[in-house]
């Protein structure tokens, strides 16, 4: 049975943005509900002034329109195929507020009602490392014999299966923290949590800036169907104001009341690796950094290129504390690994950064003719760079970078390793130096506490 979820859409325009709206002529969009049918994979929006060429998305995916008439449009959603909970649909037809509005709407198999009266499944809890697994005569095998066997056997999948283990647990500590923290101080100012937050959140949020916009953008990569920016601005920005504001605001209210109200200590430990230093290796900053972040990249991905953009401002930032290390890990194709081995010649000559940033400047094809002139851009003797290519010097660089990822557990471009943990992925709206200045400061911490 699928929920239907109806909901009048608060706009986001001020009264006076609305007279001026008015005057211009605009048609304010209003969006009075959206009806999900699960067996035709449609939902139904009604509502006001949707514009003759109205554009839908929901959780910032473009949706096929299948029919449109007065106040009311028919687009297509693979309903039965999707997570049973709240998504957010935005209606536009224009990039201003007053040609745009979003609604909150309850989608995928069995949600609803009667989905939140489910009852879970009872689970055993996982085994200690003293438990028994097996017993063999009078020889006992103990689950931590298990695992160290296994992580002796087969350490990329041992190291990969704990990285899964520990994000899930570190999900559900940081909202029990969370959800600690705001209840004492809740009963610390006698009133009840949702109350606390009423209060607190507004006077903490920030409206996120264009940059986030363009992030959050990016980031969803073939997600938008080809959709241009500018088209999908309008849903980008809903979902910011409606979903990622209010939610950074109660973290920073949760990081607040850790410092000022109770403190809490968050001792989970990652897992970490010892990272091997290799002939492909190049660096950027001291061998005595605090922190290094080692960053697998392939100079055709784009999501690497953002990152990469920022590491000369986490050096500004951070000095003598961080250090990068860059290692291959080449993707997308021929002209990934042409790439790589180019990089290989650039470094032979010191001026592999150079080449790093000339040849991420650019999109475009990396073909040979580019790979070439990147390196007189970038200020290397041309002639020598190309006889190294010629020769393929380096063209094992790429497999033996593929092996290495390998035993790190590493499968995407770009990923880091911030002393030997695995880094998080990015919230999609948050700007590339943002995320690294927000691991590294937490890295720091950590070190800190540490005798």
């Amino acid at each position: 049975m699928i929920a239907v979820f109806l909901v009048t859409a608060a706009f986001f325009a001020l009264p006076a943005a609305a007279g001026q709206a008015e005057q211009a002529g605009q048609r304010r969009v209003t969006i009075t509900a959206a009806v999900p049918d699960a067996s035709a994979g449609t939902v139904t929006i009604t509502g006001d002034n949707f514009g003759f060429i109205p554009f839908v998305t929901l959780d910032l995916i473009p949706l096929t329109i299948e029919s449109v008439g007065g106040n009311r449009i028919v687009a297509a959603a693979p309903i039965k195929l999707m997570p049973a909970r709240t998504y957010l649909l935005t209606l536009s037809y224009g990039p201003s507020a007053e040609e745009s509005a979003s609604i909150p709407v309850v989608l995928g198999g069995e949600a609803g009602a009667g989905a939140d009266n489910k009852s879970s499944p009872t689970t055993s809890p996982l085994p200690s490392g003293d438990q028994v697994a097996a017993k063999v005569g009078d020889r006992v095998i103990t689950i931590a014999e298990v695992d160290r066997e296994w992580r002796r056997t087969d350490p990329a999948t041992y190291l990969a299966t704990s990285r899964d283990l520990y994000d899930e647990r570190r999900r559900v500590l940081d909202s029990m923290v969370a959800n600690e923290l705001l209840a004492r101080e809740a009963a610390a100012r006698k009133m009840t949590v949702d109350a606390l937050l009423a209060e607190e959140i507004p006077r903490r949020r920030i409206a996120m800036p264009d940059s986030a916009v363009l992030s959050l953008y990016q980031s969803l990569g073939d997600r938008t169907r080809g959709v241009s920016l500018d088209q999908m601005r309008p849903a980008l920005r809903a979902w910011l104001e409606r979903m990622t504001e209010p939610e950074i605001a109660k973290m920073n209210y949760v990081e607040e009341l850790m410092k000022v109200s109770t403190r809490a200590d968050v001792l989970l430990e990652p897992p970490r690796v010892q990272v091997q230093r290799t002939a492909q290796d190049v660096t950027l900053g001291p061998d005595a950094a605090l922190v290094e972040i080692v960053a697998f990249g392939d100079f055709q991905s784009g999501s690497y290129a953002r990152f990469a953009q920022a590491f000369g401002k986490v050096r500004d930032t951070f000095g003598e504390r961080v250090r990068f290390r860059f290692k291959n890990l080449v993707m997308l194709g021929a002209d990934s690994a042409a790439a790589a081995e180019a990089a290989q010649c650039a470094k032979a000559q010191g001026k592999f950064w150079p080449y790093h940033d000339a040849l991420l400047a650019h999109a475009g094809a990396l073909d040979a003719a580019r790979l070439r002139q990147t390196a007189t851009d970038a200020g290397l003797d041309r002639e020598v760079f190309g006889s190294c290519l010629d020769r393929g010097d380096y063209r094992d660089v790429t497999r033996q970078a593929a092996d290495e990822a390998s035993e790190y557990a590493i499968r995407s471009s770009p990923s880091f390793l911030i002393n030997g943990r695995l880094a998080p992925d990015p919230p999609p709206f948050l700007p590339p130096f943002d995320f690294f200045k927000r691991i590294i400061e937490e890295e720091l911490s950590e070190l800190a506490r540490k005798p």
